[in-house]
This record gives structure tokens, sequence and C-alpha cells, in this order.
């Protein structure tokens, strides 16, 4: 439109969105836009202009807020001068106009462009939450950083620059070392247990932070460096699983595949934030000064909150994806209504096993580590009674059952478990039970073929977790006792109905199917020799 670049208005437009010819009235053209009436005598009749008005156009802001709109009056000829604009001030419609141009600036410097639509629903009580435990923590960050200096000799006469550079660097190797062995035994973990490993790293923080600050006060015994070697240890155990589950969270809150816009507010954020921790952190190190009660009062008052505030933070999340407690607690709450199978679809029902409804109640942190959290928490969620190992090598197991696996691998194509009971066919998957060992728990192994999918491991870790979960009830999700011959007949009549049931609850069964899968896979062909 010619009128969108009229230098008579002074606000940029942004965005024509909708076009309407909707008889609704609105303000009038101001004087200089109307049309003079015909002068008397003229041979042409006067045209009727109504004094309602005709929207033409309206102009919405990237925050949702309608900027302005342009009409012309009804019946009039559609020209230059008919056409007025008028800046919108909020008419009742569905969007909220801006406070100001700063409020916008602010928006889009710390929300993702198009907030709240492209983001899913937990992202600002998740933000909110972390922001407050991030401050509590930059907070802490001061006090420790002082603690440090302190025992590296920073104002004493005896130190020297080069020993608090070999400590500083011993104390930052111990670090590293400590965030590749991490690495390697909890890599795969991450992504299925994005908020349990979350709310590890921030008590690994608290850990570590606790030490370093504690180190100054061994170093008479010589015990400095230890501590801070031990607290960078369990400092870097939190940077490694807080950045690893933050990448995962990203892509849980990202809607509108605008990850990178999300990390890159998220650095904002986190900016922000840091600079106000700072500016208290140094006003609480000044106040606190040779005052250690003091320092240590501050920093148990703020791990209190800071731990409350992560609690919060991941309680907050509402992931649908599937992991195998998720899959554990399913599979139990499905096995309530077998008897009364039309109540699956109830809207209670519904609701208490919806994504929503389960993170009231999923675990706060990986499975052994919810002792971290007593008194004041217990899990009671059903638990593996034998673990089980997914996506296991065949030589795994003994040798006796190897040997008969492979055996059955070769005759039927596709094996159960080690009882021997045929499958039904096209599985992509065998399980193979240890037998009882005197110094080590049962096993279940889960072995799978080179061509299973998402599915296909959910399908093996369901059967797993049926016979792993054998002779076994638990507090809160119940697991039914079944034998391996009950386990496989359970697949073979409720399996469909399970996986589409708890689909209908709100899951995602195809695509964010989460198990920690091992990466070894086997391949077999039914009574064929390569």
């Amino acid at each position: 439109l010619v009128c969108a670049s009229d230098a008579s208005s002074k606000r940029r437009p942004i965005k024509l969105v909708s076009f309407a010819n909707n008889d609704e009235a609105l303000p009038m053209a101001p004087r200089e836009g109307r049309r003079e009436p015909t002068p008397r005598g003229s041979r042409q009749s006067p045209t009727r202009v109504s004094k309602r008005r005709v929207r033409v156009a309206s102009e919405y802001a990237p925050d949702g807020s309608r900027s302005r709109t342009w009409s012309i009056p009804r019946g009039a000829e559609f020209s230059e001068e008919n056409i007025s604009s008028a800046d919108d001030a909020g008419d009742g419609a569905a969007f909220r106009a801006p406070a100001s141009t700063l409020t916008r600036w602010f928006a889009r410097m710390f929300l993702p462009e198009d907030y709240p639509n492209s983001v899913s629903d937990d992202y600002a009580a998740f933000q909110a939450w972390d922001t407050a435990q991030g401050l509590c923590s930059y907070v802490r960050g001061s006090l420790t950083t002082k603690a440090l200096l302190e025992g590296v000799g920073v104002g004493a006469t005896g130190a020297t620059a080069a020993s608090a550079a070999a400590q500083f660097i011993a104390r930052d190797m111990c670090g590293m070392v400590g965030g590749l062995v991490f690495t390697l035994a909890k890599g795969r973990h991450l992504d299925a247990e994005a908020k349990q490993w979350r709310l590890f790293a921030d008590l690994a923080n608290n850990v570590g932070m606790a030490m370093e600050l504690a180190a100054p006060l061994a170093n008479d015994r010589g015990w400095f460096l230890a501590l801070a070697c031990a607290g960078s240890v369990a400092r870097s155990l939190c940077g490694c699983a807080a950045g690893a589950t933050r990448a995962a969270l990203t892509q849980h809150f990202a809607r509108a595949r605008n990850a990178a816009d999300i990390a890159a507010k998220e650095g904002s954020q986190e900016t922000a934030v840091t600079l106000v921790g700072m500016t208290l952190g140094v006003a609480v190190t000044t106040t606190t000064d040779g005052k250690t009660a003091w320092q240590w009062a501050v920093f148990v008052a703020l791990t209190v909150a800071h731990v409350y505030c992560n609690v919060r933070t991941v309680r907050s999340l509402v992931i649908d994806s599937l992991n195998r407690e998720r899959v554990r607690r399913l599979l139990a709450r499905y096995d309530e209504t077998l008897d009364e199978p039309s109540a699956r679809g109830s809207d209670k029902v519904s609701a208490e096993n919806s994504p929503r409804g389960l993170a009231k109640d999923e675990a706060l942190l990986p499975v052994g580590m919810n002792w971290m959290l007593w008194p004041w928490y217990r899990y009671h969620g059903a638990r593996e009674v034998r673990s089980v190992h997914l996506g296991a090598p065949v030589g795994s197991a003994t040798r006796e059952e190897t040997i008969d696996l492979l055996r059955r691998l070769r005759d039927d194509g596709s094996a159960d478990s080690a009882s021997g009971h045929r499958p039904r066919g096209g599985r992509k998957y065998a399980l193979a039970s240890s037998r009882a060992h005197a110094r080590r728990r049962r096993r279940t192994r889960v072995m799978l073929r080179v061509d299973a999918a998402a599915a296909d491991q959910l399908e093996a870790y369901v059967h797993a977790a049926l016979v792993s979960c054998a002779g076994s009830e638990r507090n809160g999700d119940r697991i039914v006792v079944r034998s391996e011959a009950e386990a496989d007949d359970w697949m073979r009549r409720h399996h469909d109905a399970f996986i589409a049931t708890i689909a209908g609850w709100g899951w995602d069964t195809k695509d964010r199917v989460l198990l920690a899968a091992d990466g070894w896979r086997v391949a077999w062909d039914a009574r064929k020799d390569e």
C-alpha cells in the first residue's frame, strides 16, 4: 500500500497481516483528509459519504499488538485523500498494545521471537525458577572465590605468584579429568533423564562450592589443595551435566524449530543474572569480610534456597518423551486398568497419566541417587529388580546362555528370553535373562537387531521390564508379579493396546523414545546361512 510509506507516518510499519471489509466504527479521518463538498451549480451531484469507516488493513508489531489501522469512509471512493491511518491504543481486541518501545526491546532481548507461541507451555515457569537458582549460585560464587584466593596466599607475605598458579593449575586439571570420566560413564543417559541430571548438576555444584569455601580452613593441616581439587571435580560434573541437559531441554522448548534463538535468549538471561549476582556478591563479600560465621550462615541460607528453586525448576518441566522410568510407571498404571478397559479413556485417568500428571511424581534424581535428598524426599515409583541392559552384546552373557541364545536365533530367527518360548514373529530383539549369581544380582540383557527402530526398542524394553520386575511389588506404582511365560503372553495380548493407550494419554511413542540403549546390534536371519 502507498499509505504504508506515507511521510506523515512516524512509526515504521512492521507487518500487514490482515485485511477486512467489515463495517465497524473507526476514528474519523483528519479534516484535511475529508472530501470537500461539491460547489453549488456543479453538474456533478455530490457523493454521499457515510460517517462510518471501513477498515482496509491493520498493522501488527512482532509482539502481536495491533499498532496501526488504515481505513476509508464507507461508500467513499478509494483514493489517497480518503485513506487515513490511526494509532491503536487498544480497542478490546485479543491483542494488547505494548507499554512502550523499551518494553518491546526488552522482550526481544530476553524472550524468543513470537513468544509464547514459539515455546512449550512450561518454558516461562522453568526460566523463572532457573533465574532464581542462578542468582543464588552467583552470590555464593563470590564467597568461594574469595576463599580460594585466601587459600593460595593472596595477602600473605610468604606466598608467591608461582605457587598460587601451580595450585590453580592442579585444581583445574583435576576438574577436567573428572569431567572426562563422567562423560564416559553417563553420556548416553543425559538425553533420556534430562530432568534428573539437571538437578544432579546443581547438587554437585553445591557440594563443590562447600568444599571450596571450607578449603582455607584446612590450610594449616595441608588439606587445602585436596579440598580445592575435590571441589573442582564436583563443579566439573556440574558443568558437564548442566551443559548437556541444557541442550536437551532447549530442543524440548523449541516448538517452532527455534532452538538457536532460545539458546541465544538463554545466554542473554544468564548474562543479566550474572551481572546482578556479581553485584550482590561483591556487597555480601565486603560485608562479611573477616566474619567466617556470617559467611557460612549466608552460604547455608542461599544453598537451601538454591536447592528449593532447583526442585521447583525440574518439577515445572512437562516432557512428553519416554524414558525407562516413565515406561515402567505407565506400564504399572496400565495394568491397573486391565479389569476396566473403558476407564483408560476417562478424563481423570487421562489427566493422571498425561505428561503433566506424571511430572508431579517423577523421580527428582537419576536411578540410585535419590538418597542425596534424604530425609526430605523418597522415591516410591516402580524400579528394576534386575537391571536391564538394552542393546547388549551377545557375549555379555555367560557362555552357556550365549550358546543357547545363538541356537535359538538360528532356529527361530527371533528369540525370546532364556525360557525358550517362541515369540511373536517379526520381533527385532532377543532377551536373555542371566541366572542368579552369588556375588551379583541377575540382569536382563536385550540384544537388538541391526534394523531395530525406536518403536522396536520401546517394545523390547516393555518386554524386558515385565521380566525384570517379576516377583516384586513396590509402594506407589505396583508391579504385577509375572513369570517369563506370563510376560511373553502379556506382550502378545496387550502390547499394541498399551502403546495406543499411552499415545492417547499424550506420550510420544514414535520419535522421542529415549531409553539409553547401548550401541551393540546383532544381525540374524531365520534358517539361512550366510
